[in-house]
Formats: structure tokens, C-alpha cells, sequence
């Protein structure tokens, strides 16, 4: 039969809205929402001496867990004022979460990173609706009259207008599967790892999830029945810790579920009811869920061919296609995300996830470890850890205590590719103690002390000079962020004679420092490692710890808890073709054209949608590993008389406002250089900022683009190819919490080989890049 016409007078306008979100929706395949958002178990407690409640993770998964409201930061303003920009309204009542609701969410991303790879991988024009509440369909006030001609699930009788899709699959040419998804199986707890589960706890969850399955169908087919009656519904259920095997021999024991299954999935038989499901045979490994292999992928195609690609439905127009799509993901139907305050927060794009993600990341969050050794309070502490494992966080956190206390701080940079991140301290502990309640006490003050050990020597004992001379009744505060004690390498003997001679002239020296590397930390100290990433998704994540082991850092450590979110894949851009210029792509215009046409696609700086989750400029970092990036450079006339790298130019050309952290301003005008550094520290110009990865350890952005290239001091030091990435991959990737891009050059085929950038100035070499 033939679709009715029966378009309602938004139909075009929902459709347009559709196509604008989803511009190749006729060609490839979307998650709606991108990314799924974990529900992630905070307990609140109090920093010892601050005044101050922070997130706390609780690692124990069997507890009934206490949620905190993840509130939303001041519009346009990405990187927080202070470090309490988003304390959670106090107000909300905690909510409770279950050990399953852990395992529900940990299936569900496994799943969906399954789907869209399958779909990516086939080039399928689909959508992928996940945890869609029927309630959410056409539910939008604004819409209201429209949605009133249209069939809705309050249509329906009471027993079926209640419940949710797990997954809802419409497809371009093969119609509409409803899928719903058991994590029967999987272990107790987030472990990645699952074991057989018990045949009559299957048996019950198949049986729960074909009713599910039939009350779906029915819901699916009224929703569309104005304008697709008759179109194709399939069903399916999705086991990913259940083989097949076990699946077959629980329905080989119940006839009467076997029937109910094979009724509802529309097989003659188990063996056939079976292969229309989606088992764990045909998925990834839970250990590596993200790893969707080829072999995988042929497993998942085959189930695909059985289920949804074995027929056509030819009563799908392009544009039935898109109205059918505008109806469930158009601005009529809420798509939003959990939430653990009231706030309703809606993500459609990736651009959306992004920048969700990225604020949920950008919540400060404690560990147990972390808050315990803030409460036993040493004087003297070296915080060693991999990044992203809360560092910076801990010491501002004790900079504050010990200025409520009375006491004056004194924060150390000790050299210049530690000066944006210790700007950054500095104003988060100002900011941080006036943002907490008033002090008993008369509050200390912050005093930001700047050397370079890295190229003055007599700098270390200036340093000391200046240091004793503010010591109180015996007493000093110190915070030194991104140490570095390598005995063997600049300027780490300078940051050890600092510690020792302290420790010796100081009776009562309170000093907390924070090191990425765990060698030769001065024995005055107390070492602490943090293990458990904080700040970066594990898509992010997944990219910087195999690096780990080849370097003198710690691994990071699995917390028990999720994180919000996996994220969103790499994307990788190549510096390849004939519009590419240059040997790296520092130097290629089109590849900054490549990255802006991204940052494009992600809603970059976008107005159109005033929301909180959306991406600003100011989230965004290019970084480079050449010292051989600079901007425009001009004479005293104004004339330009050195182009800006190719890849600034070619940002800019896209109308990608740019800020320029480079070489030339910090040789030639340093204070245009410091204000660069200052501006880079607190995000305050809505710009992204291209910059080499040394100058800016310890910041972080959403979105990160590195740039593939090499300089002559790697030939200098006999620098491999394998030694230049893992610097890259620990010093630059880590610099990302959300969505990284890749820029990479493919290998050389010939003899020629590329040239080196100019050669590092002796105020940025060390074998150990900062970070």
C-alpha cells in the first residue's frame, strides 16, 4: 500500500531543520545521540581546610551510589573563572543508582560503537536512535499543534504508550528495526570482562525483552502509520555477553519461549531466531569493545545480511525517509541525555556531544586516594602521575587551604614552557578562595615567582634568594607545578638543587609540586602517584597509553567507575594530494582549510543554536611539534615580510580567528609573547590557538588537532620516528579531553628525504618535552 498523503503544514520545515543537522543523511549513517553518556556514581564531601565540596568517585559498584547535579557554566565561557564554576546546586535531592545501571550503560556504548562502525564500514544510509523514551516523541512544546494531527504514543492504550527504543535503526532503503538490548552476562561491577551466564536468568531476560520487543513494533508502527503504513518493522535482540551457543541451548530448553521468539522475530525456527539476533559472536570483545576488528565486522555483516539487508522496502522515498527521520530526531522529539540534576540537556550532533562531554570532563573530580592524602596534609609532597590524572587540581586545592589558612603562597614556574599552566594556578587560587565561604582567617596571598633554569643558571639560586626572603616565622608555601627532576637532563638538576636547598634553609617548608615523570624525585619529598584518568575521554585516552611503558610514567589504572562518556572517535586528516603543500603539515595551507572544514562540522563557533552544548573558538588547540610556527611577521610599516605558517594561513582563510603561541614573538617581543601566554591560560579571546605542544603543558581543550612533523634536533639527537610520536602522543594528545584530530603525513615511498624545521633554540630543547 501506498504511503497516504498526509503532510502537515511542518513537515517542510521539520525536514529542512533534519538535513541542515545532518547534512549526508542520505548517504551515511548517524548516531542520535553521537556519543552515549554514562551514569557515573559521585559521592560530595568537603576539601579538609577549604570550605570547598568537590565530586568524589565511589569505586565500590555494589553500593547504592549517590548522584550530584552537573550544573551548566556561564554562557560562552569554556575554561572555568575559577575551578568552582560548576558547584553543583546544593539543593537537589541524591539520586540512587544501581550496580546494573553500570553493566546497562557499559552494554549499550559496546553495542552502539559496534553499530556505527558496522554502518561507517558499509557506507548504509541510517539513523541509530539509542534510549529514546516514547515519551520523547513530538513532546516539544513549541510543537504542539502539529504534533496534535499526528499519530503519539498517548494514542495508544495505557500498557503501551509507557517504555523506550533501546535501539531504533531506520534505514534508507531496508526499513526500521527495533532492537532491544539485554547486558545479561557481563560480570558484576564496570570489569571488562564477562562470564557464561546462568541458562534460567537468560531464559528470563529473553522472555522480558520479547515482550518488549512486540510492545515496540506496536508502538513504531502507529508512530509512522500516517505516512508508512505497512512498512517493514524488524526486531531483533542484542546479547553482547550471551553466545549463540548458549542462547540456542536456553531455547532448545523452553519450547514455549522458543515459540515466543521465533513468533516475534518472524523466524521458522531457533537456529534461525538465533541468527537473527546479535550475540556476542558477532560483536567485539568487551575487554576491547572499541576495537571493532575486520573479522569482527565480517561477523556483524553477516548477522546484518540475515536481519535488515535481506530485503528492500521499496515504499521508502528519499523524502519518506526524511520525514520519517524528522519525526524522531527532528525538533519536535526531545533528544536528550541523561542528566543528574533537572536540567534537560539535548545532544543531536557531535558537534553537541562534544561539547557535553567536554563540560562533564571539565568537572572537577576527586578520587578517594586523592582526597585522603588531602586530609592527612604532608608539608612536603611530589604528586608523580601520567596526565589527566588530577594533578593540577590537588595542588590548587592545597594552595587554597593553605591561604585560608593565613598563610601566602608562592607559586614557581622554572621555565618558560610551564608559564601559561602556573598563570592559570595562580589566578584559579585567587579566584578558588574568594568563589568558597568566608574565612575565619585573614586569608594569604598569591605571589607568582618566574625563572628560567632552563637557560640561566644563576636563576636556581635566585630563585632560592627571593624564596627564603619571604619565608614567615620560619614557615613557606610553595606550589610547583610540571617539575621536572631527570638528573640527566636540563633543567631537572635545577628543579632538585631548588628542592634540596629549600628543605635545607627553610625550618618549616610546606611544598607541593606535581611531576609527570617519575625519576630522581629529591628524596625531601614524599612521592605520590595518581593513576586514574580524570580529564580525558577513554577514545582520547586509548591514544596516549601505549606510550606509557616506553617512558618514565606511571600507567594509568582502571578507577572501577566510568567515565562519562567513551567519546567520539579520531579523526584523521591526511596531508596528502595536490593541493597540499609543504613537507609537514605545519606548513600546508590545506590542511588548515582540512581542519577548519572539521571544526565546520562540529558546530565550531556556530551561533545559529544558542545552547550550552555547543563549541566555542576558545575549545579548540592546533599544536605542532616545530618551534617553526609563527604568524604573520611584519616590519615597522606594517608590511608583511614572512608569511604565517601555511596552516595558520590556511585557518584563516577559512575565517577561523586565530591565536599564534610561536617562536618568533618569544625571541623577538617577549612582551607580546607574555601577553599571547596569558590570554592562552585563561581562554580569554575566543580564538583557536596554534601553538607548539611545549608551551602549553598542563592545558587542556575539547578539541585537539596535532600536527604531524619533525625538527633537525631530532636528527641532532638520533631521534627516531617511534621516539618522535610517543613525545607527541604524551605530550600534545593528552592535551585533548573530547575529540582529537590526527593530521598525519603518509609514509615516504622514495628516496627523498623530508627536511627538517630550523634548528630548536637552546630555550626549548630537553630530551623529555614538558607536558
Amino acid at each position: 500500500m501506498a504511503a497516504r498523503n498526509t503532510q502537515h503544514p511542518e513537515a517542510d520545515h521539520w525536514r529542512q531543520i533534519v538535513t541542515s543537522l545532518y547534512p549526508d543523511a542520505a548517504t551515511r549513517t548517524y548516531c542520535v545521540p553521537p556519543v552515549h553518556f554514562n551514569r557515573v556514581p559521585y559521592v560530595r564531601d568537603v576539601v579538609p581546610g577549604t570550605g570547598l565540596s568537590m565530586h568524589v568517585l565511589q569505586p565500590q559498584p555494589r553500593a547504592r551510589f549517590l548522584h550530584t547535579a552537573l550544573s551548566t557554566k556561564p554562557e560562552g565561557w569554556t575554561v572555568p573563572q575559577h575551578m568552582w564554576a560548576e558547584e553543583p546546586e546544593p539543593h537537589l535531592p541524591p539520586v540512587g543508582m544501581q550496580e546494573s545501571d553500570l553493566r546497562d550503560d557499559f552494554a549499550q556504548n559496546h553495542v552502539m560503537l559496534n553499530l556505527q562502525e558496522l554502518g561507517d564500514s558499509r557506507h548504509e544510509a541510517m539513523f541509530i536512535l539509542s534510549q529514546l523514551q516514547f515519551g520523547s516523541y513530538l513532546n516539544e512544546s513549541a510543537y504542539a499543534a502539529a504534533a496534535k494531527q499526528l499519530p503519539r504514543p498517548k494514542d495508544l492504550p495505557q500498557r503501551d504508550r509507557q517504555g523506550d527504543f533501546d535501539f531504533l535503526l531506520i534505514h534508507r532503503q531496508h526499513g526500521i528495526l527495533v532492537g532491544e538490548l539485554k547486558s545479561v552476562g557481563k560480570n558484576q561491577g564496570v570489569s571488562n570482562q564477562s562470564h557464561p551466564p546462568a541458562d534460567p536468568d537468560l531464559a528470563d531476560k529473553v522472555e522480558r525483552a520479547v515482550k518488549q520487543l512486540d510492545k515496540s513494533e506496536r508502538m513504531v508502527r502507529h508512530l509512522v502509520s500516517d505516512i508508512g503504513p505497512g512498512m517493514t518493522v524488524k526486531k531483533t535482540l542484542f546479547l553482547p555477553y550471551v553466545s549463540s551457543a548458549q542462547l540456542e541451548r536456553v531455547l532448545d530448553n523452553d519450547q514455549q519461549l522458543e515459540q515466543a521468539l521465533c513468533q516475534s522475530l518472524g523466524a521458522a525456527n531457533s537456529a534461525e531466531a538465533v541468527q537473527l539476533c546479535c550475540c556476542s559472536d558477532q560483536l567485539s570483545q568487551p575487554a576491547s569493545y572499541w576495537h571493532v576488528t575486520p573479522a569482527v565486522l565480517s561477523q556483524l555483516s553477516t548477522w546484518w545480511q540475515h536481519r535488515m539487508a535481506c530485503t528492500v522496502d521499496t515504499r521508502l522515498t528519499d523524502q519518506l525517509y526524511l520525514d520519517i527521520v524528522a519525526r524522531f530526531v527532528g525538533p519536535a522529539t526531545t533528544v536528550s541525555v541523561p542528566c543528574y540534576n533537572n536540567v534537560r540537556v539535548e545532544v543531536r550532533t557531535a558537534g553537541q556531544a562534544v561539547a557535553e562531554l567536554g563540560r562533564r570532563l571539565a568537572l572537577l573530580v576527586l578520587t578517594l586516594q586523592q582526597l585522603g592524602l588531602l586530609n592527612r596534609d604532608p608539608p612536603r609532597v611530589c604528586i608523580s602521575g601520567a596526565p589527566g590524572t588530577g594533578k593540577t587540581v590537588v595542588l590548587v586545592l592545597q594552595g587554597v587551604r593553605w591561604l585560608r589558612g593565613g598563610h601566602d603562597v608562592h607559586v614557581l614556574s622554572t621555565q618558560y614552557a610551564t608559564r601559561a599552566l602556573n598563570t592559570s594556578i595562580t589566578q584559579q587560587l585567587g579566584m578558588s578562595l574568594s568563589a568558597g565561604p568566608t574565612p575565619s582567617l585573614t586569608p594569604g596571598s598569591v605571589s607568582y615567582h618566574k625563572y628560567d633554569f632552563l637557560n640561566r643558571e644563576e636563576d636556581v639560586e635566585k630563585a632560592v634568594t627571593d624564596l627564603v626572603a619571604c619565608v614567615k616565622n620560619g614557615h613557606l608555601y610553595v606550589l610547583l607545578d610540571e617539575a621536572y627532576f631527570d638528573s640527566s637532563q636540563k633543567p631537572g638538576p635545577a628543579d632538585i638543587l631548588l628542592v634540596s636547598q629549600l628543605a635545607q634553609r627553610v625550618p618549616h617548608l610546606y611544598l607541593w609540586c606535581a611531576t609527570v615523570y617519575n625519576d630522581d624525585i629529591p628524596p625531601a619529598l614524599q612521592t605520590q602517584v595518581f593513576t586514574v584518568p580524570l580529564r580525558s575521554a577513554p577514545a582520547v585516552l586509548r591514544e596516549i597509553q601505549p606510550v606509557l611503558q616506553g617512558e618514565p610514567v606511571h600507567d594509568y589504572s582502571d578507577s572501577g567507575v566510568p567515565a562519562p562518556g567513551d567519546g567520539l572517535s579520531v579523526i584523521q586528516l591526511s596531508h596528502h594530494g595536490n593541493a597540499h603543500t609543504g613537507w609537514w603539515p605545519l606548513d600546508c595551507a590545506q590542511c588548515g582549510q582540512d581542519i577548519a572544514a572539521v571544526l565546520r562540522r562540529l558546530g565550531v563557533g556556530s551561533s545559529v543554536a544558542n545552547r550550552p552544548s555547543r563549541l566555542s573558538y576558545r575549545d579548540v588547540f592546533v599544536l605542532t611539534r616545530s618551534d617553526d610556527l609563527h604568524d604573520d611577521v611584519t616590519d615597522e610599516a606594517g608590511r608583511v615580510t614572512s608569511p604565517a605558517s601555511g596552516v595558520v594561513r590556511g585557518l584563516k582563510d577559512a575565517g577561523v580567528p586565530v591565536s599564534v603561541l610561536g617562536r618568533q614573538d618569544f625571541l623577538h617581543n617577549r612582551a607580546r609573547w607574555e601577553g599571547a601566554v596569558q590570554d592562552v591560560a585563561v581562554a580569554a579571546t575566543d580564538t583557536v590557538t596554534v601553538a607548539r605542544y611545549y608551551w602549553v603543558p598542563g592545558l587542556e581543550r575539547r578539541v585537539v588537532a596535532v600536527l604531524q612533523g619533525r625538527d633537525q634536533s631530532d636528527d641532532d639527537k638520533g631521534w627516531t620516528d617511534e621516539m618522535t610520536d610517543r613525545e607527541v602522543r604524551l605530550d600534545a594528545v593528552s592535551r585533548c579531553t573530547t575529540q582529537l584530530i590526527m593530521v598525519r603525513t603518509p609514509p615516504v615511498t622514495t628516496t627523498t628525504t623530508p627536511p627538517s624545521h630550523t634548528t630548536t633554540t637552546a630555550t626549548t630543547t630537553t630530551t623529555h618535552a614538558t607536558t
